[in-house]
């Protein structure tokens, strides 16, 4: 039993833990033996974890799923908020949504998450940055979360793990599709699509606009030269998803998205009149073409390039002379990326995969803290998925070229080294529903270009993970134990000044347990996560940042008179706030309840109310979150 050290809600999570521990006890004997596998709801085909398709109940690795049924029953506003409750997810926030989100998937840090969209790999920034990380969830269909070292698949910075996003694609004969929601601070987020088939083409069109006045970013008690004003949002996007299928053996496709999006945020070392606003520009366009060279070879060439322009303006001006930081200025970055990737089914029980993947990146800044840089990366990956008997065996291997160089006019400074990362595992199945798993893996973290730019001597740094798993699944039931621990050497580190300096001095270690519980009893669809995990730097011996040591989630719905109801309780205990001070966050836990009623088979009204209890937490040290919220949806969707 993991007891929660917290200042608030420990009744809750103490019940919340034991609920877990209830819950999967009793569901793993009472569903044992009772479905059959023609009834599955498991076998829904996944395919970040050995980049091979697979049914989910076969993966070696530790991975979850989030449907479009998930994600509309969950009215989360943000990917972020979406994925919270997930095993092994985490993230802090300046503020509400829109402000600087870092994500910590398996203890890891937020720069040591890949994720994928539509099969390409996002772009970040030059310091690292997610910047998918604001995706609409209006646009996205599935969500599959790696949890663990991937970077014998991915490459760079896939140590934490891999979020892995589809965006929609919805089939059928072509219809229009919406929903418009209302809610506190004047919140308002539409959007409107067209989506369906005709004559060997698939076409998804959808464009919407989220917008809300916010809450101040900073709390002023803390932070008394911030502006105690409302922080407020806005996001316009819009994309299209082609797909054509020329015959039973070619298939292209086509991909562009944008979005321009703003946020105030607050200054907390400015004035208390300074008016402070973050503007992100973000476009891709991806194009595909998938051939079946045989019946066992499928072989996909994949290209992307990507835009983004960042804008930080404080009091309206772009660029404030002699304000020597990374504020005020503009930012702005360009990538490319090529994939080629090939499945290959050698015999019944041998699956094979390999690949090249490419990418060329530009960054530039203007203000005083001015730079250009470009960085390269080559990767070449081969893996296998064996299956003899009862033995599943699974083998990647990979290796990286790179090169990261600054362009700044007066200035040198290149990185151009290697990484080469591998991946075993091994699955048991002692019986038709049990599974045994374990894994060895390593992976690298490349430095980013700002890091390069200061110290252009910094190397990558290296990842070693293992991890042993016990997974159960039969029919609605899917229930997932794993024993993980991951160790970093030559971390990078930087100094604490600015711009300042990097060394590869840093060593840290993650290691813990993650439960993970799907099911449906009495009549409730229940899931359950529970995080116990001891994240800490061994150079220093102090815990990492924003990660906590514990914490849990508790989702349970049902139907009651055509109405489905449901409620969500999450929590975790305290967190050390950052590297660089004693401060801690303390620990909390936040009650939503969520309802939805299909008035008929178009419309559907969804209501949800967040931080029900109005708890007042903080996901970092002098920055507010949101308090009681109430939020109405009402969505169209032919069937």
């Amino acid at each position: 039993m993991v007891f929660f050290k917290m200042k608030t809600g420990i009744s809750s999570l103490r019940l919340s833990a034991l609920s877990l521990a209830l819950l999967s006890a009793f569901s793993a004997t009472s569903s044992y033996g009772q479905s059959s596998d023609t009834d599955r709801v498991l076998p829904q085909v996944v395919v970040s974890a050995t980049r091979i398709e697979q049914p989910l109940a076969d993966v070696l690795s530790s991975l979850s799923v989030i449907t479009r049924k998930d994600i509309e029953r969950s009215q989360a506003q943000t990917l972020a908020d979406l994925l919270q409750g997930e095993a092994g997810f985490e993230f802090g926030r300046n503020g509400g949504p829109g402000t600087t989100t870092s994500v910590f998937l398996r203890g890891q840090d937020s720069i040591n998450t890949a994720i994928i969209v539509d099969g390409i790999r996002s772009p970040v920034d030059n310091i690292g940055s997610l910047l998918v990380i604001d995706i609409p969830i209006q646009q996205i269909d599935r969500i599959e979360i790696l949890r663990g070292n991937a970077s014998a698949l991915y490459g760079d910075a896939a140590v934490g793990g891999v979020i892995s996003i589809t965006t929609r694609k919805d089939g059928g004969a072509p219809k229009a599709y919406g929903s418009v929601t209302l809610g506190v601070q004047n919140t308002r987020e539409m959007i409107l699509g067209f989506a369906g088939e005709s004559d060997g083409y698939r076409l998804n069109f959808n464009l919407g606009s989220a917008v809300s006045n916010g809450f101040s970013a900073n709390n002023t008690k803390q932070e008394s030269n911030a502006n105690p004003d409302d922080d407020g949002f806005k996001n316009d996007f819009a994309a299209i998803r082609l797909d054509k299928k020329i015959g039973a053996d070619l298939s292209l496709g086509l991909r562009l998205k944008t979005s321009v999006a703003s946020s105030d945020y607050d200054d907390k070392y400015g004035l208390p009149t300074d008016l402070n606003v973050f503007k992100k520009n973000t476009q891709n366009v991806g194009a595909y073409i998938r051939k079946v060279i045989n019946p066992d070879w499928i072989s996909t060439l994949d290209a992307s390039l990507s835009q983004l322009r960042y804008e930080d303006l404080k009091n309206g001006v772009h660029y404030v002379a002699g304000d020597n930081s990374y504020k005020n200025g503009i930012q702005t970055g360009n990538q490319n990326e090529v994939r080629w990737s090939n499945t290959y089914q050698a015999r019944v029980d041998t699956l094979v995969n390999f690949g090249i993947d490419s990418s060329r990146a530009i960054y530039s800044g203007i203000g005083d803290k001015a730079y250009d840089m470009l960085k390269t990366n080559l990767g070449y990956y081969a893996g296998v998925t064996q299956y003899i008997g009862k033995i599943t065996l699974q083998g990647n291997v990979r290796k990286d070229q790179l090169v990261t160089e600054n362009t700044t006019s007066g200035t040198t400074g290149r990185s151009d080294q290697s990484a080469n990362s591998g991946l075993l595992g091994i699955g048991y199945r002692l019986n038709d529903h049990w599974n045994l798993t374990g894994s060895l893996s390593t992976g690298f973290r490349a430095p980013t270009a700002f890091e390069v730019a200061t110290t252009p001597t910094v190397k990558p740094e290296f990842h070693n993970s293992r991890e042993i798993g016990l997974a159960y699944a039969s029919g609605e039931t899917y229930v997932r134990a794993v024993y993980f621990e991951t160790r970093t050497d030559d971390a990078i580190t930087s100094d604490g000044g600015w711009p300042g300096t990097y060394s590869n001095v840093g060593r840290a270690e993650n290691k813990g347990i993650e439960a993970m519980l799907n099911t449906q009893w009495l009549g409730n669809r229940v899931r359950v996560s529970l995080v116990s995990q001891d994240p800490k730097n061994l150079s220093t011996g102090f815990a990492l940042a924003r990660r906590a040591r514990n914490y849990a989630s508790l989702d349970i719905s049902r139907m009651v008179a055509g109405f489905e109801l449901g409620a969500k309780l999450y929590g975790a205990d305290e967190r050390k706030d950052n590297p660089y001070s004693s401060v801690m966050l303390a620990g909390y836990s936040v009650w939503s309840f969520y309802s939805s009623k299909q008035i008929d088979n178009e419309w559907t009204l969804r209501a949800r109310v967040e931080n029900a209890f109005d708890r007042q937490y903080q996901l970092a040290s002098g920055y507010n979150t949101s308090g009681l919220g109430a939020f109405v949806t009402l969505q169209y969707q032919p069937k």
